[in-house]
């Protein structure tokens, strides 16, 4: 499994990936907004200072896996954290390296910018007790929890 930051070539392999990961979300009950997704990608690839996406790519070629993120200063300090957008691996790759090798590439990448701090957000409701106990594996620590009420 091999881990590298997405170019503007991969816009499309990005897209595709964001489109399963909306599928199997609890926000695939929000409509999708193909143009606005296109340009968050887009924003992110440019960005790459300040933001990433790392892309998991399988021997074969085929992205697997993603983990988009952004370093940014919380309101009330100047130190720089990192934080998450999307965090998402196939799931006929779950289990594999990926995303263990993700995580590592995005420690890496956020340590580059002097980020003191990794926030990993679950909010989208996809396998949280699997994914609870990959992130306690990686000596993340729990410090919430997301609450959600649809409206009508």
């Amino acid at each position: 499994m091999k881990i590298r930051l997405a170019t503007m070539n991969d816009i499309e392999a990005v897209y595709t990936i964001c489109l399963r990961f909306h599928e199997e979300s609890r926000f695939s009950r929000y409509p999708l907004n193909p143009d606005k997704l296109r340009a968050a990608i887009t924003e992110s690839i440019q960005v790459s200072k300040a933001s990433c996406v790392l892309l998991a790519e399988h021997s074969s070629g085929d992205v697997v896996g993603m983990l988009a993120g952004y370093v940014t200063s919380p309101r009330f300090t100047d130190v720089r954290v990192a934080q998450d957008h999307g965090f998402y691996v196939l799931p006929a790759h779950r289990g594999s390296s990926a995303a263990m090798k993700l995580m590592i590439a995005f420690r890496r990448w956020a340590e580059n910018r002097q980020a003191v701090e990794l926030c990993i957000n679950q909010n989208v409701d996809i396998d949280q007790a699997r994914f609870a106990r990959f992130m306690r594996h990686l000596d993340f620590q729990c410090c919430g929890a997301n609450f959600v009420l649809p409206l009508r």
